[in-house]
């Protein structure tokens, strides 16, 4: 079976297993079709105020007792009880329909995969769009990586004076050629969105258009917020993009760039709303119901030019604003459709699938991916129990692409966010000496508001410790727990805030959903959080704590690249709690690794006789 087959019967797998999900977990809502034209539906919905502008929403469907999700459209607009929405040739939407609806993102990812999986077998691709599919399928031969020389070597935010790595990687980019791909291997606090700003912002000041994307709005979020709000914009809904980038958001610049026009608008648009929403007497005249109908006449001709109007001004702001984030599935959809780029930028692309990556890469000429082939990878969620452990990494477009395009790959080098401490365990036995704190990592140490004398395993000059709790874990609901760690959990978090760190700087990790449950229920402090290692991909926090939680079989805690997410989130103090006994006994592992590390660096804190074991 070839990579495609295989990704097909995957994706259509997760998709079954999303409209499930869907269906359990939305809010379904009634919509009624006010009026459509020219691709726009208008659609009244109490529920309105619920969908917010960029959504994907469906029409749920019922035959022979069994209910499905079709995709209709995009949210245009929302708000006042009504829905502006661009609708997919194939909604089937027609006005005067009564529909339930309910919000669909995770079910178009799969189709807009499939449909590309379609197209590539049919040959319905440009030319272009061929040459780079030939480079993820077929064995192409592409030249060292080359290097034009960066004049200006400084950030855009900030202006700090990029190190030798970032420049190379840069200037690599700068060099690209059609057709050709660049990989940038980006290990935890290595300035990989600073990189990824920087080549975007040179490559707009040369006249190209710039796509920066990912599976993921915090990634695009990262790499927007480094840009001038006036060169970039952000394509997306507004809930899910962080709130100090709302500036950037399509759906503000284009409300902005109608002004009073649009004010006075949706001022008639309501006036109009009110009356009709006045009581009518049961013995109304015909004069009063026809003057009902001209009102209604009068109000779906607002909404029409009003929706024409946000149209026309969304799709000249994404025609004209040079460098555009989005989700790689956002690209897909109204108003990035039918735009395409020079340069397309796909971060944390290690967690992204083949087909996932290439509807980013087919968007331009140009494809930059960057990620980090020793964090997350692919998650397939109708795969629970996965047999095949090498399943995600076979179908990581990043490490995919890297085993086949080593020679294209740029290695970003210098670390700064964590104490050298920290990282230094991953440096060595994760990344093979390619990553180096710099020496400010040195000092980077916790600050506490009074000496730790009830709690040495506090101590701000271990920033890396190992706790040794002799507890075990116990099933629930396919999940695992262990109440030691859960009390242990509770105790350091109490302690941390005794000695003045914020809850809102400790995050609690742990690889099972039923322990991070367990956790949070226990603690119950506002700011802190507590997640599984997904959650915690491209952050950070001064204090981490990872609850190893298994006892007896290590496979699931012990995931190298899972763990080496987790222990790379600590900026000042990495406190692991497990049992030591177990996690000796998982012999090549990674957590046997840092047993050791910690050995080394004699700070491993045995729980229960509250003593450093030497």
């Amino acid at each position: 079976m070839n990579v495609l087959e295989r990704l097909r019967k995957l994706l259509q797998r997760e998709r079954v297993y999303a409209v499930r999900s869907i269906l359990r977990g939305s809010t379904l809502l009634s919509a009624f079709v006010l009026d459509v034209g020219e691709g726009i539906g208008t659609l009244e919905c109490r529920g309105a105020g619920l969908l917010e502008s960029g959504d994907v929403i469906g029409q749920v469907l019922r035959s022979e007792g069994e209910y499905g999700v079709k995709p209709i459209g995009t949210v245009i607009d929302s708000g006042g009880g009504v829905l502006t929405v661009f609708l997919f040739p194939s909604s089937g939407v027609e006005a005067g329909q009564h529909i339930q609806i309910c919000e669909v993102e995770p079910l178009i990812s799969y189709d807009v995969q499939l449909e590309l999986i379609g197209a590539i077998e049919a040959g319905e691709l440009n030319e272009f769009q061929k040459g780079i599919v030939g480079l993820v399928f077929e064995e192409r031969s592409l030249p060292d990586v080359r290097r034009v020389k960066l004049d200006d070597t400084r950030d855009v935010k900030d202006g700090f004076l990029l190190d030798e790595s970032q420049v190379r990687a840069v200037e690599s980019v700068l060099a690209l050629n059609d057709n050709e791909l660049l990989l940038i291997v980006g290990p935890p606090g290595t300035g990989k969105t600073k990189v990824i700003a920087k080549a975007s912002y040179e490559l707009m000041k040369r006249g190209e258009r710039v796509l920066i994307t990912s599976h993921t709005n915090r990634a695009v979020d990262n790499a927007i917020e480094n840009l001038p709000v006036d060169k970039a914009l952000r394509v997306g809904r507004p809930e899910k993009v962080l709130p100090h980038l709302r500036k950037y958001l399509l759906s503000l610049k284009a409300r902005l760039g109608l002004g009073k026009w649009l004010d006075n608008v949706e001022a008639h648009i309501e006036s109009y709303k009110k009356v009709l929403r006045g009581p009518l007497g049961k013995e109304a005249s015909p004069p009063e119901l026809e003057l009902r109908r001209e009102w209604r006449r009068r109000l779906r001709r607002l909404y029409e030019e009003r929706n024409r109007k946000l149209k026309e001004e969304s799709e000249k702001l994404v025609g004209s604003v040079p460098i555009v984030g989005s989700t790689l599935v956002k690209s897909q959809l109204y108003p990035l459709k039918d735009q395409f780029f020079n340069t397309v930028f796909i971060d944390e692309c290690s967690q992204a699938s083949i087909t996932l990556a290439l509807l980013g890469m087919l968007k331009a000429k140009k494809c930059v991916l960057v990620g980090d082939h020793k964090q997350l990878l692919p998650i397939f969620k109708s795969l629970k129990d996965l047999k095949d452990r090498s399943l995600p990494k076979q179908l990581s477009a990043f490490c995919y692409l890297l085993r086949k395009y080593e020679h294209r790959a740029i290695w970003l080098e210098r670390h700064y966010r964590s104490n050298s401490k920290i990282i230094g365990f991953s440096a060595s036995h994760v990344y093979g000496g390619r990553v180096k704190p710099v020496e400010a990592c040195e000092g980077k140490l916790l600050k506490l508001s009074g000496p730790p004398y009830a709690a040495e395993f506090l101590d701000p000059k271990k920033p890396v410790v190992f706790i040794n709790v002799e507890g075990r874990d116990e099933r629930a609901d396919g999940s695992r727990y262990n109440v030691e760690e859960v009390e242990a959990c509770e105790e350091i978090v109490r302690a941390l805030l005794k000695y003045g760190v914020q809850p809102g700087e400790i995050g609690i990790i742990s690889p099972y959903r039923a322990q991070r449950k367990m956790i949070e229920e226990r603690l119950n402090v506002k700011g802190l959080e507590v997640n599984t290692v997904d959650a915690f991909q491209g952050r950070e926090k001064d204090v981490i704590i990872f609850s190893v939680t298994s006892t007896e079989d290590m496979s699931f805690a012990s995931d190298e690249n899972r763990l080496n997410v987790a222990f790379t989130r600590a900026r000042l103090k990495l406190i692991v709690l497990g049992r030591g006994r177990s996690c000796y006994r998982a012999d090549g592992t990674l957590l046997k690794k840092f047993l050791e590390y910690a050995y080394a660096e004699g700070a491993i804190w045995d729980w229960q006789t509250r003593k450093w074991l030497r």
